[in-house]
């Protein structure tokens, strides 16, 4: 059973009763469909008796949400917010749902204040558990210490995969001296994320002294000591960790964020407030596995990112699409995949 709390837990059973009368009831079989995401928003349904099963599309499979049951309710997110819906509902079991017409309801709401601020109690929090749900790295760095999320890419690039010649790179050359290179610019450097394009041979970095744009470098340059000496300021580890945390402070403060509705402002808020950077071992043991993750059998790698800011590696694989691992699992994809 769903943990949500229920708009029946706070509602009287007068405004309960004022409004059951306004609903059709209806039974649905076990396995039905009672609508489908991105459908047009038309009732909200309320729980008689049996159970149904909550999922949104998350690329090519579906994901359930939750289950909710008697007493609770659902359909109520995209009426209040918008006209299409943004999950799935199936009924697990034979299922019978109290549906109350969207025109009906928004009217009742109108002119009955008290069931207007308990539901909109509600909907708030439903609002916000709905937004971490549908997050892709379900914030990444305070809460997902197992993370593996696979984006499938063309088929046909997998299909042609073991008949493909693969190719040297120019950052494959020039590998050996790039990733002490590399390690420096994360750890006592002023960058903060790093993309690798092996195809390209280009590098593209984020620095905090100019956190909005990426600098691209050629992969043979920044092989170069004095080439980083000239491009990159000196700055500890803990010196970027500080003003990152800063930076997410002057976010909070600035009057804009201040305007953003109140789930979404909890939700950035969490994430300012338990922020933690990346370990400085982890930067290590991750570049440490560029060469082995460029000759993993059946894996084409085409590209790779890693940040201070989040704990997610991303790679992409011309065969594969593209995996986004937490740092502490990333050994773990290497293993399984060799």
């Amino acid at each position: 059973m769903s943990e949500t709390e229920s708009i029946f837990q706070q509602l009287s059973k007068d405004e309960l009763k004022t409004i059951t009368t306004l609903g059709i009831e209806k039974t649905y079989g076990t396995g039905e469909l009672i609508f489908s995401e991105g459908d047009t928003a038309d009732y909200i349904y309320f729980i008689q008796s049996g159970q149904v099963s909550i999922s949104i599309q998350k690329f090519t499979e579906q994901e359930e949400i939750c289950t909710l049951g008697p007493g609770e309710y659902f359909g109520e997110m995209a009426v209040f917010y918008k006209n299409k819906r943004t999950a799935s509902v199936t009924a697990l079991t034979e299922a019978r749902l109290l549906s109350v017409d969207k025109k009906v309801f928004l009217q009742l709401v109108k002119t009955d204040r008290e069931i207007a601020r308990k539901i909109n109690t509600i909907l708030a929090r439903r609002n916000e558990e709905l937004i971490f749900k549908e997050k892709l790295l379900d914030s990444t760095g305070i809460n997902s210490r197992h993370l593996h999320v696979s984006i499938k890419g063309d088929p046909s690039l997998r299909e042609t995969t073991f008949t493909r010649e693969r190719h040297e790179s120019i950052v494959d050359k020039v590998l050996p001296q790039l990733k002490p290179g590399l390690e420096d610019l994360l750890l006592n450097r002023c960058v903060y994320q790093i993309f690798i394009g092996f195809n390209s041979g280009e590098i593209r970095t984020l620095s905090i002294f100019d956190p909005f744009s990426e600098e691209i470098h050629q992969a043979n340059k920044l092989a170069d000591e004095a080439y980083i000496d000239r491009h990159f300021p000196l700055t500890t580890y803990d010196e970027k960790t500080q003003m990152l945390r800063r930076l997410y402070a002057a976010v909070a403060a600035d009057p804009v964020f201040g305007s953003l509705p109140e789930p979404v402002k909890k939700m950035f808020m969490s994430y300012y407030e338990h922020w933690e950077p990346i370990t400085r071992a982890e930067i290590a043991t991750t570049l440490s596995r560029l060469s082995v993750l460029r000759s993993i059998p059946h894996y084409y790698l085409r590209n790779f990112t890693i940040s201070m800011t989040r704990d997610a590696i991303r790679m992409q694989f011309n065969c594969d699409g593209t995996h986004i691992v937490s740092a502490q699992d990333y050994q773990r994809f290497i293993d399984e995949n060799l």
